[in-house]
This record gives C-alpha cells, structure tokens and sequence, in this order.
C-alpha cells in the first residue's frame, strides 16, 4: 500500500501557523527512506529496540557519524545538501479479530523554523555532528506543565469542517478514540537551545533544552544558550485506510497504545552549514514554501529526492510492511499502560541484517536510465506487467528466456524486450534521477520512471560455463553474445545452427 501526501494537507498546515514566527519552510510530502529496526542514535551499532520510519539521507545504517553521513549518495529532502536523518517509530493498526498487526503507511513535513529571534537571541545552523531526541517510547502519562510532553500532540484531519468546534477533535497529547476521515499527524517539536559543547549526550537530550517561555519558543536558558533553529515533524499516517475499533486500535512499534510514547531522533548531516545559515537570516519571505527562500530554491532537486533509494541493510524480519504480523518485532508487547506490563512474546536469536540490492542474474549489467522512444516503444520484441512483483531482475530473467539481449523497466512494473533500439531510442543515457520510479516488487531499486527506462544488457561471456548436461557448438571464431545466446539451445537446435553457419565447426559435448 503506498500512501501519498494529501496536497491540501500542507496548504491547512502552513496556514495554521502564526503569523509572528513566519520565517520558515517545510519539507513536505517527504517520502521514506526505509522502515526498520535500526536507531544509531540510542541503539547504535545492534538491533534497534523497535521498528523506525526513517528519511532523509540514503548513508543511514545501524552506526555512522557525520563524516560518513554526509557521504550519503542520495537524499529523500529536496535540498540536496541536507542529508540528515529524521525518524520516528512505525505506527501499526491492530486488528482486534485476529490480533494481527499492519504497519500503516506515513510520510513527513519537515519543518524548519526561525523562531526566538524576537527575544534577542541569535538564531543558529545546527553545529556539525548534532544528534537528539525528543519524546520518550516509554512514557504513559501527561504533565501539562512539561515543556517534554508539550511537544508531543496530534491532530485529527477532517477536511469536511464537520467536526469544527468539537472537544473531541481538538489537537492534544494523545490518541484519538475516533478515526480520522483524511488521516493523522503525529507531531513531534524538539529542543531548540544548545549547550554549545555537547553534541550528543547519554540520554540523548541533556545536551539540549526548551526555550524557558514556551516549549516551540522564547528565549534559551543560561545553561544551553546557543538558540538553533527550530526543528518539527509532522508525521502523515493514513489511518483512515484501515478499520476503528475502539482504544488500542494504534499501536506504536513499542508497543504503547496510549500515544503519548511517540518521539523523534535526529542527526545533522548538512552538507553546507553556510548554506543553512544562509537561509535562517536571509529569507524573510519563507513562509513554508522552500521555493520562497532564494538560497534553498537554487538548488532545490525534487527529481533526486524521489529517485534516491536506500542502499544499505535492514534487520532481516517480517515488519508488517506487506502482510500482517503476529507480534511487534523485538521485545514490544500491546500495552495501554495500566496494570502490569505484559511478558515479552518468546524471541529467537537476534535477527541478522541484510542488503536491500539484489544481485543482477549472472550476464546482466545495468547501463543506466534512457529516454522512451517518442513515438511507440524503444524495445518491442516482448513484454511483460507484473504490478506487484517487478524487479530488475524478473524483467532481466524474463527477456533472457526470450533470447533478447536488451531489458528496460518503465513505470515500475512494465518490462520491455528487445535486440535492437526501435522509433528513434538509442541506449544513450540521461540523468540517473530521471529514473524516479521504485520497482514494484522491491521498493530499494529503481524501475524507470515516466517516459524513461531503467536499460539491462545481457553479454553471454559473463554468464556461467554450460554444465555437462547442455549442449554447445565449439566455435573456431569469436562471435556476438546474441548468436552465443542462440546457441545456448538444445542439440537439435545448434546442430542446425551450425550448419546454417559453415564457417563454423561443429561438434558437441
């Protein structure tokens, strides 16, 4: 189930906020990087305690610091230079009829706001290497006078108005005991003011604090006098896509049903600190829209951003991402809080972690991203749809067993055939971000894009020697791979191969 972010979505949310802290933008409708149980923030290193929707740069792993961050190939923010990290744990419907669990689809606006100025402070870029979190997995109250637990509220959209004015709507620090008719933003704001030594800390959060006024602004204690710019998430999670069945239909990967365990973690992986600065003192006409801020809307990248794909590990274990599970991985039992907390379901060895990149077949190389043709199809020798289960190599697989020597991906789950280039396409390429499609049957590769195609080649003399059950013709002379692939057929077939070509001498073993 793919989830995408609801345009008018955005547009209710930028202008929701205060006219007085106007100088912001938001990275909206961000998509995620990868789903797993990985948090190199508190858990670096090993498995993770619980299940994260993680985006931003594609360098994310079990452990990294900020020089190998930056490194990141890729970025799912439309700023290319920022390739920080934002995650916050997997939300799942539980179905009360057969205790099973979903992970529900979400993405992300990102806000970045300039906010405390009017106290005198002057506002920073996050300082090289930063990490923090905000919220606490493991708490199951609410202190109205903790500027913690202030930061932690969601809202229920409606877009209808029906619900306007109605207690039972309003924003507040917990789940809702009602569905969501356009879904559900789970808000996350962290602390702004800095200690100015520490960029990390045991806990992860004493390095840094709230404004004294307010929790989302005001000026920064005598102890953490360093004011950076302020940092929000909202997280867009489509429960209206499942059934409500009363409290305890949403669970956090922790297990927690309440909702008042929701947090976030962040680690700084700016590229350009400069350029961040640039645009907290420079952009007094940012209002929400990247594009109104000059520094960031000349680099700004959508395409690079939709075509990034994340190529490290994961934690090798059912997550609920494509059928339900039975239990929350890792030690996350269901549990609303109140009495004793129940046992951790019986766990096996610690699971392993694995790559997300499958190994093109043996033969195939990818030459990179081409133009369709612009008039019919670049390859038309077969084709193949498979719109759930597409990947480079079905398609690669499929055209081999074809005889054909060239296999595009277009659109995700098209696969397209072919020995030769048709109506004017050529195998040369364009831009790789160009190719922004996932690929239906694995979400880390990319299966072309509108009016482009992922392009394979198939070379004979990269695949595997013939065993001694098949039968080939011994060449006195080099040939293509296409006519090596011919002759990869049965006895019969090369025998008359070869006697088509009486240059060559033909023998069997």
């Amino acid at each position: 189930m793919v989830f995408f972010l609801r345009i008018p979505l955005l547009a209710a949310a930028i202008a929701a906020l205060p006219a007085a802290n106007a100088v912001h933008w938001i990275f909206g409708g961000t998509q995620e990087l990868v789903v797993t149980r990985l948090d190199p923030v508190v858990n670096p290193g090993t498995v993770g305690s619980h299940v994260h929707s993680i985006t931003g740069g594609s360098g994310f792993g079990e452990t990294y610091d900020y020089d190998s961050l930056v490194q990141s190939q890729c970025t799912k923010i439309v700023v290319p230079q920022d390739k920080s990290n934002y995650w916050t744990p997997k939300l799942y419907h539980f179905n009360k009829q057969n205790a099973s669990l979903t992970a529900m689809p979400n993405s992300f606006n990102i806000y970045y706001l300039v906010r405390g100025d009017q106290t005198g402070d002057k506002i920073k870029a996050f300082p090289k290497g930063l990490k923090m979190v905000a919220g606490d997995p493991t708490r199951k109250t609410y202190d109205a006078s903790s500027h913690a637990d202030q930061a932690i509220s969601y809202v229920c959209l409606d877009y209808s108005g029906a619900h306007n004015g109605d207690p039972e709507w309003n924003e507040r620090p917990n789940f809702f005991q009602h569905n969501c008719p356009n879904g559900m933003r789970a808000q996350v704001f962290f602390p702004s003011c800095w200690d100015g030594k520490n960029l990390d800390s045991p806990d992860h959060k004493s390095h840094m604090s709230y404004p004294v006024e307010n929790y989302n602004n005001g000026r920064c204690p005598s102890t953490h006098p360093v004011h950076l710019v302020s940092l929000f998430y909202e997280m867009i999670i489509s429960v209206d896509q499942f059934s409500y069945d009363g409290p305890g239909s949403w669970v956090w990967a922790s297990g927690d049903t309440t909702g008042y365990a929701f947090h976030g973690d962040f680690t700084n992986g700016w590229t350009d600190s400069d350029l961040l600065q640039s645009a907290i003192d420079d952009c007094p006409n940012a209002a929400g829209n990247v594009a109104d801020c000059p520094h960031l809307a000349a680099v700004m990248d959508q395409q690079a951003a939709a075509a990034c794909r994340y190529p490290g590990e994961i934690v090798n274990e059912d997550i609920g991402d494509k059928f339900p599970i039975a239990v929350l991985p890792g030690c996350n039992p269901v549990w609303d809080g109140t009495g004793t907390k129940p046992a951790c379901p019986s766990a096996g060895a610690t699971p392993s972690l694995g790559g997300t990149q499958e190994k093109l077949a043996t033969g195939w190389t990818e030459v990179g991203c081409i133009a369709e043709a612009t008039n019919g199809r670049a390859l038309t020798g077969a084709q193949l749809v498979d719109a759930t289960g597409m990947t480079k190599n079905k398609c690669a697989q499929f055209c081999q067993s074809k005889n054909f020597k060239f296999a595009g991906i277009e659109w995700s789950q098209e696969c397209y055939c072919g020995n030769s280039f048709s109506n004017g396409a050529s195998s040369n390429t364009v831009a790789s971000t160009q190719c922004s499609n996932s690929c239906a049957g694995n979400k880390f590769e990319t299966c072309g894009g509108p009016q482009r195609l992922t392009l394979l080649t198939f070379d004979a003399n990269g695949a595997p020697a013939p065993s001694h059950r098949q039968h080939v013709c011994r060449l006195k002379q080099q040939i293509s791979p296409y006519d090596q692939l011919q002759l990869s057929r049965r006895r019969f077939q090369c025998g008359i191969f070869c006697q088509l070509r009486r240059r060559f001498k033909r023998s069997f073993r």
